[in-house]
């Protein structure tokens, strides 16, 4: 009978093996004995703390995204400049196929699986509407103070998260396809012109 108080530390224990069994073999051949075994606990273990396979797999996507969300959290939150922010937030997301290497790898197999599994899909676009939300609240000091800006800004959120995870799933597929510091660097000096941070407006327009 498993031991008062360890639930956490064994949830913590599975949810982890599980992601590295889903890098290591996919998320298609992974089974509840590959599970116990990377987590070195018995199935019974496992069962005890979760329903099935799948609530395994889908207490792993949210444990995913709300490490990511943490780590954001961290370094962005404490910043007072929602341009800071903004720019801080674009870092984390250009820095995460480096620094995190597993969280692309682990979302492209649950990607995989979100046309047909309603549960990941609402995990998913959740996430994506959380992106979008926190994007959206640093631009809006901006689009308040000046109203044609939010024209311009409309669709800004999607795009820059459509470029982060696009450019994050082709250099965790190949780290050679661009340099990921210099791509950094480069999208950081697009955004701060197309926000009129450098003194030069929106390009006619065109983006957003």
């Amino acid at each position: 009978m498993p031991k008062i108080g360890m639930e956490p530390i064994r949830k913590e224990q599975v949810i982890e093996a599980t992601k590295r069994c889903i890098v290591r073999k996919g998320l298609a051949n992974l089974s509840i004995k590959d599970i116990a075994a990377a987590a070195g606990v018995s199935t019974g273990i496992i069962y005890h703390y979760f329903e099935n396979k799948e609530d395994v797999l889908l207490q792993v996507l949210k444990e995913s995204f709300r490490t990511s969300h943490e780590k954001v959290m961290q370094t962005v939150e404490p910043l007072p400049n929602p341009v800071d922010k903004f720019f801080a937030h674009l870092e984390n997301i250009n820095a995460v196929p480096k620094d995190n290497p597993e969280f692309y790898i682990v979302l492209l197999n649950y990607l995989g699986q979100s046309t047909h599994n309603p549960q990941i899909r609402k995990i998913v676009t959740k996430f994506f509407y959380n992106l979008r939300s926190y994007t959206e609240n640093y631009l809006r000091i901006k689009t308040e103070a000046d109203p044609t800006a939010a024209c311009h800004l409309k669709n800004l959120p999607v795009i820059l998260y459509a470029l982060g995870l696009g450019l994050g799933i082709m250099w965790t597929l190949d780290n050679d396809f661009y340099d990921i510091e210099e791509m950094g660097e480069s999208l950081k000096e697009w955004l701060a012109k197309y926000l009129d941070l450098t003194g030069k407006g929106p390009q006619d327009g065109s983006v957003g």
